[in-house]
């Protein structure tokens, strides 16, 4: 869930690029929808881009793998062929005010909103890749999120909570340059779970349609 504007994302992530102008407020957003990342180019520059939450790596045939690519496991991403390379080269970061967890009860599975109260902006570390259709000179970007094992109160919930990149790591998880990328990982994974006290959350009616009611808690019948 991104509820801030273009504009309110290119103050806070100091981009200079604004390559997603059609972007618009979001409270439900699945697997393979556009979402905005923050990323850097060759030269430094800070751009807010278009990206296709699920990557697929350059070699695929097709928009589509036979595995779910919208996350990545911190733990495991540095051997992994998909994500080795983004992982070094193209990392990025996926803004989120909140997101959705679903949670077992009974038979079902029912959703709850998760968020951080002193963070109302979040900063979830990803990696993106470009993915070219055989024929087509215009590559299109797809990313996932990285994630790692849940601590606090997010345990109750799930066991995997995004990976969180503090705003004075923003630079070096960005810059391409910096190729550690497992490194990096690694501290952005042990800030993360320091953090995991400060989340909150709540459940909230199944999701349907797309606006701020989705993250109106649910009533309790008496």
């Amino acid at each position: 869930m991104l509820d801030s504007s273009m504009e309110e994302l290119i103050h806070e992530f100091r981009a200079t690029h604004n390559q997603f102008p059609e972007w618009v407020p979001r409270w439900n957003i699945a697997p393979t929808s556009h979402i905005p990342i923050v990323l850097e180019g060759p030269k430094g520059e800070r751009s807010i881009a278009p990206a296709r939450w699920s990557l697929i790596p350059p070699w695929s045939t097709e928009l589509t793998v036979p595995y779910a690519t919208f996350n990545a496991r911190s733990e495991t991403a540095g051997q992994k062929p998909t994500f080795c390379g983004p992982l070094e080269h193209t990392r990025c970061l996926i803004p989120a005010s909140g997101y959705y967890e679903w949670s077992e009860v009974g038979t079902k599975k029912l959703p709850n909103f998760v968020y951080c109260p002193s963070l109302p902006l979040l900063a979830i570390a990803g990696l993106y890749s470009w993915w070219n259709a055989e024929g087509d000179e215009n590559p299109i970007a797809t990313a996932t999120i990285l994630t790692r094992a849940s601590e606090g109160p997010l345990r109750a919930v799930h066991d995997r909570m995004p990976v969180l990149v503090e705003k004075e790591d923003w630079d070096s998880w960005l810059n391409p340059r910096h190729t550690d990328g497992a490194a990096l990982l690694g501290k952005m994974s042990a800030s993360s779970a320091a953090r995991a006290d400060e989340f909150s959350h709540y459940r909230v009616p199944p999701l349907h349609g797309e606006g701020a009611e989705l993250i109106q808690p649910l009533k309790k019948v008496s």
